[in-house]
């Protein structure tokens, strides 16, 4: 019975000495309840620039896009899927208030770091962002990115980059995210870059040369290919209507055909490829900076 005693005399002991720990201010700082984990507060600070939709039978991502009024890709980014994603009747979408791409900003990261990201003037995104600090990022902050940029468009097709030669650089096509890089993907080898944009956006040849292809393609849809004097060949797909014939020399600039969703697409955006010696090359290599 002695034992027993000093056992409970020993626990409510501890329980007082545990109770006094928690009242301490060093302890108290963490049980505030104001910590909120980065990968929260990014989701707290999202869902207020959303809509919240129930998936009903018969739905798909194409036609709750179009009843929206959003951009597929967005749509797809925000609710982290892709075009493999199956939608389950009764599960919720996160629908974005803003159509265009919505970028919740990571630590490190700035104004200049997102425009050359997504290949667009540093100018376009302070002004779609007026209630932001460009000068100073809070980390969770939602930034809508411009999905095109007339002057980062035309200074990257007219303005050679700094100490590269302009016969060796191709402009820029369309504005726009790249939504799929070169290279290895879950359904195989993606042999260019997509730019994603609105239908009906121009794109614009890459380089002079002549059109050997203005037309529709398996896979691509409707398609128009370039070749280059200097032996390179440029490749632009899943167009809504094309503008050149085969045949038919093109300048820098020019506008080739627009954004559509022909061929193999979950969204409108153009599907850009750039070979050399009969090998296609990532088009990373050969696009301008916008240094």
């Amino acid at each position: 019975m002695k034992e027993l005693n000093n056992r409970w005399k020993g626990s409510i002991a501890l329980c007082i000495f545990m109770l006094a720990l928690s009242t301490h201010p060093s302890v108290a700082r963490l049980n505030e309840g104001k910590f909120i984990p980065f990968s929260q507060a990014v989701s707290s600070i999202a869902d207020r620039q959303t809509r919240l939709h129930r998936i009903e039978k018969g739905d798909t991502l194409s036609a709750i896009a179009r009843d929206y009024d959003v951009n597929l890709n967005t749509l797809m980014q925000t609710n982290n899927m892709d075009e493999k994603t199956i939608l389950n009747v009764g599960a919720t979408l996160k629908i974005p208030n803003y159509q265009g791409p919505v970028h919740i900003v990571a630590p490190g990261e700035t104004i200049t770091y997102l425009a050359e990201r997504y290949q667009v003037s540093a100018a376009a995104i302070v002004d779609a962002n007026h209630d932001k600090n460009p000068n100073c990022l809070e980390v969770g902050d939602c930034l809508r990115i411009p999905e095109t940029d007339e002057e980062w468009l035309e200074q990257s097709m007219f303005e050679p980059s700094r100490g590269v030669s302009q016969r060796n650089t191709l402009s820029w096509p369309i504005s726009g995210s790249i939504t799929c890089s070169f290279g290895w993907r879950k359904s195989g080898f993606h042999h260019g870059i997509d730019i994603a944009n609105k239908i009906g956006a121009s794109i614009h040849a890459a380089a002079a040369g002549t059109v050997s292809w203005a037309g529709y393609m398996s896979v691509y849809g409707r398609t128009v290919i370039i070749d280059h004097p200097d032996g390179k060949q440029t490749l632009y797909a899943h167009a809504q209507k094309i503008y050149v014939e085969k045949g038919e020399k093109v300048s820098r600039g020019q506008v080739i055909s627009s954004v559509g969703i022909s061929g193999v697409t979950t969204g409108p955006h153009l599907h850009f490829e750039v070979r050399a010696d009969k090998q296609a090359r990532d088009p990373m290599s050969y696009l301008r900076r916008n240094d």
